[in-house]
């Protein structure tokens, strides 16, 4: 008997299936979304620099996320101790960092990442939490497409 993936149905990728390996637990939540827990992060193609945080209980709950160093060179959030403790991690160089991107519907092109409320996930446990950069040069709306331009 082979082990099937657990089957999800988003709005934005339709049904898809996940491998055990995609799903993350957030204890918090992330902010404004504190009731959701369970996470799955899904890649559309390994070409495509940007994945989905796809909520497992809401099919139209859904993050788009990318890598920072895609983006930005030398992007290391400053997160509270306690932050990085309570998924169980001592820096955040252990962890895997994702920075939530904002594209408007109507002019993607103005799309931006939010760089002080970096997502962090511990690679081992798959626990992940929404943290605060405390340096202040870390934007909520960096614009995407002039640092790749840039």
């Amino acid at each position: 008997m082979t082990k099937t993936g657990r089957t999800l149905e988003t709005k934005a990728l339709g049904k898809i299936t996940l491998d055990p390996e995609q799903l993350l637990s957030f204890p918090e939540g992330l902010y404004g979304f504190r009731d959701f827990h369970e996470f799955a992060l899904v890649e559309e193609s390994a070409e495509n620099p940007f994945k989905w945080l796809q909520s497992t209980s809401d099919p139209a709950l859904a993050f788009i996320v990318i890598q920072p160093e895609l983006i930005l060179s030398g992007y290391r959030p400053e997160v509270a101790r306690e932050d990085l403790q309570s998924i169980g991690l001592s820096g955040v160089d252990e962890s895997l960092v994702f920075l939530i991107v904002t594209i408007p519907e109507n002019d993607p092109e103005s799309m931006t990442a939010n760089l002080q409320g970096p997502v962090l996930i511990n690679k081992t446990t798959k626990q992940g939490r929404q943290a605060i950069s405390m340096n202040e040069k870390h934007v909520v709306r960096l614009p995407v497409l002039s640092q790749v331009d840039a």
